[in-house]
């Protein structure tokens, strides 16, 4: 993996070592790998939301930023910052067939990012391209945790109670077993205690919250997680309540979820065209800076650029999906969601809570 443009002190296969200016003992800085290509907007603007997100970064240590894509593009943004560049500049689109991106052409940027992960040059990597390329290339590259039988994808979304919760599978498998959704609610709760929740409060999505509603499947789930002494089960839920209880996880197979969280984004996107009425219509109006201010808030609150980044569970390694429409703050949040899940030692609490003496949450 050639590499330029970089700090002085990095090659590949090293592990940047600084001295916290914290606790002045010796650690390791975290390094994300950054497919610029592939999402609708241009690497240009995926440039500078991997630098805004390490900008915001509360931690002891900036993390380091490896570029994957045309050199010619990202090496003048980046110069000086002490980040690095890989030029692998062929975009894998989303009509490629898999067996190309798993056996043909290895130039493209997102291979190449995966492949750094894999290879122990990054701990993450987030790439706004081809779903179906990314799930197969991470499976292939970096490889499923002991004992799963699936990846999943997990999204945080944004809900009444202010904390928003984490639900999976978005569409990493389009269907499920009763067993892949009790794995499922595994992962999640895993998850969402790598993100602050002491003791995660899972739900099943179905039709009803009847014990009795739903399709077999479902319902052998729902018995499978509520005897699992690992999950705090919560029963059933209907998708209307998805934003509006205090679940922290909420499990479905990939193609209601999918259909659930476009579905979302859609009544989002409806919300703010709405809200952008208003708007219009306030800042003509005498004394209309008050309610401006207001519907500007509400308008942000709809803004799934804000909740960007989908991580890719139940693999060795972090890896984040980036919305491919994401404009430079929702990568930028997607950036974040990988630095979060490297420290929060995510991959090593899901690999814990997929082995038979896994730990409860109790605490």
């Amino acid at each position: 993996m050639a590499t330029i443009a970089v700090v002085a002190c990095w090659r590949p296969g090293d592990r940047i070592s600084v001295r916290c200016r914290i606790c002045q003992a010796e650690c390791v800085a975290i390094r994300i790998a950054i497919d610029t290509l592939g999402g609708d907007s241009p690497p240009q603007d995926l440039i500078r939301g991997a630098l805004d997100a390490v900008g915001d970064a509360a931690l002891p240590e900036a993390p380091t930023l490896i570029f994957f894509g045309d050199q010619r593009v990202i090496e003048p943004r980046i110069r000086d910052s002490g980040h690095a560049v890989v030029h692998a500049p062929r975009c894998l689109e989303a009509g490629d067939p898999l067996r190309v991106a798993l056996r043909g052409d290895k130039s493209s940027s997102m291979r190449a990012a995966i492949a750094a992960v894999a290879g122990g040059d990054a701990d993450a990597v987030v790439s706004p391209g081809s779903t179906g390329a990314l799930v197969a290339l991470s499976r292939h590259l970096i490889g499923l945790l002991p004992d799963l039988r699936r990846a999943a994808i997990i999204k945080r979304l944004a809900a009444e109670n202010g904390h928003g919760f984490r639900m999976l599978d978005l569409g990493a498998n389009i269907r499920a077993d009763a067993g892949q959704l009790h794995q499922y609610a595994r992962m999640g709760t895993a998850a969402a205690h790598a993100g602050g929740v002491s003791r995660p409060k899972v739900a099943l999505l179905n039709i009803g919250a009847e014990l009795s509603k739903g399709p077999q499947v479902v319902r052998d789930a729902g018995q499978l997680i509520g005897q699992d002494q690992c999950i705090h089960y919560a029963g059933f839920m209907e998708p209307d309540r998805m934003f509006a209880s205090d679940m922290d996880v909420v499990v479905v197979d990939g193609f209601a979820g999918n259909i659930a969280l476009k579905t979302a984004e859609g009544a989002a996107r409806l919300a703010r065209h709405l809200l952008r009425g208003e708007l219009a219509r306030a800042s003509s109006q005498t004394n209309g800076a008050d309610l401006v201010g207001r519907l500007e808030r509400l308008q942000d609150a709809y803004n799934p650029q804000r909740y960007n980044g989908a991580l890719l569970l139940g693999l060795r390694q972090v890896v984040v999906k980036s919305h491919g429409g994401a404009d430079r703050q929702g990568f930028a949040a997607a950036v974040g969601e990988a630095m979060q899940a490297v420290v929060g030692a995510l991959v090593a609490k899901v690999a814990a809570q997929t082995w038979q003496t896994c730990q409860t949450w109790q605490t």
